[in-house]
């Protein structure tokens, strides 16, 4: 069978990478002929997390390619879109397309929400999703709002790639690392506060796994990394906790909870904010801690200095984390795929 997969960025794009392209080879095997075609290139990419200026002719040129390979495309063949097909365009403009080729949406974020204040754009998702022959979601709040428009609904949560693992080897003193982009380091540093409170209490080291440029946290001795697929398993194998702080917003109890993931992949705890997902990957005391109050921060960190918690959590994580693994995934969005598209 074949089927194309529409991602909205190429290989730098950690949703596109990770919920579509890391599957291809398990999808090959399984007998289907594979297309891609990512919207946003790598360079595009690059630009944004290094906060340069993104040319509007850039832009244009990526509507162009997307419309073109959408005309490219024979009638009939199965599509797997990340999200939408054309960014920030009304539903009428892929409509068209849409008629002619069953497709499965494939959601990791709330990126509805970002519509709704639109007039023009509000009822898009909505009308994407009750439409499509399938809907695939990265976790539970996704899954509740999107059931209202379409009962052909799975939750596949996002996997780490098989690169990471549990370090078998640890420095003496307590690290922690915070893994994502420049652009989600915002929620990292509306948390500095209390990482700086649980410095004077408690000594450990952070590690910024996201791009060497990003600074560091006055009080807090850290050190950050570009990012890659080996850094961040590195970084992850070297550190004996991962912290994901989130802002209680509409938009952050969508997320995926993709770091917490990959703590716990790596057998090591997680404390991460009370919000959304997090509280169905973290069970507080047994493989991490919800931390809400800059307090609950402190206390957090510091319990991570006691090696006993510490072997306890990192068992906990280990167990939890073994579930999130590629092979059944691949198996999961596999079978779903068939029984959404049944060869005639």
């Amino acid at each position: 069978m074949k089927l194309s997969l529409w991602t909205r960025y190429d290989t730098l794009g950690a949703s596109s990478r990770l919920r579509f392209l890391q599957f291809i080879p398990h999808l090959e095997k399984a007998g289907f002929e594979v297309t891609t075609s990512p919207f946003f290139d790598n360079n595009y990419l690059q630009k944004l997390y290094s906060g340069k200026r993104r040319s509007p002719s850039a832009l244009l040129e990526f509507y162009r390619r997307r419309r073109q390979n959408m005309r490219r495309t024979p009638a009939g063949i199965p599509a797997l879109i990340e999200y939408e097909l054309l960014p920030h365009l009304p539903f009428l403009w892929e409509k068209k397309f849409l008629k002619n080729h069953p497709y499965i949406l494939n959601f990791d974020d709330a990126v509805d929400i970002h519509y709704e204040k639109l007039p023009f754009l509000k009822h898009k998702y909505p009308q994407l999703i009750a439409n499509a022959a399938g809907i695939i979601v990265a976790n539970d709040s996704l899954l509740t709002r999107f059931s209202k428009y379409n009962s052909n609904i799975i939750k596949i949560p996002t996997i780490p790639p098989e690169i990471i693992t549990p370090g078998k080897e640890k420095p003496a003193r307590l690290t922690l690392v915070w893994t994502g982009t420049p652009v989600t380091g915002k929620f990292l540093y509306e948390r500095s506060r209390a990482l700086q409170l649980a410095a004077q209490k408690t000594d450990f080291d952070l590690i910024i796994a996201g791009s060497a440029a990003m600074p560091g946290i006055p009080g807090v001795n850290c050190r950050s990394l570009d990012w890659s697929e080996a850094a961040e398993a590195g970084a992850l194998a070297a550190a004996h906790a991962g912290i994901m702080p989130l802002p209680d917003t509409p938009f952050a109890r969508g997320k995926s909870a993709y770091k917490l993931i990959c703590y716990l992949r790596a057998g090591i705890p997680g404390i991460a904010s009370p919000v959304g997902e997090n509280c169905r990957v973290i069970t507080h005391g047994e493989n991490g801690f919800l931390a809400g109050s800059d307090e609950e921060w402190v206390t957090a960190i510091a319990a991570l200095a006691d090696r006993e918690t510490l072997r306890n959590l990192s068992a906990g994580a280990a167990a939890t984390g073994a579930a999130f693994a590629v092979a059944p995934a691949a198996e999961k969005l596999t079978a779903f795929i068939r029984q959404t598209f049944p060869e005639k």
